[in-house]
């Protein structure tokens, strides 16, 4: 099943485009060790 969806994936290949925020990515690294740091 893998195998088939990459070819038919590829077939059509569409490069990707980045589009988060990198300042909103950072606070939510921030936001998840605060609260692992909060449950140990």
């Amino acid at each position: 099943a893998i195998n088939r969806f990459i070819k038919e994936h590829n077939q059509e290949p569409k490069p990707f485009v980045w589009k988060a925020n990198p300042d909103q990515i950072i606070a939510a690294v921030r936001r998840g060790h605060q609260t692992l740091e909060s449950i140990h």
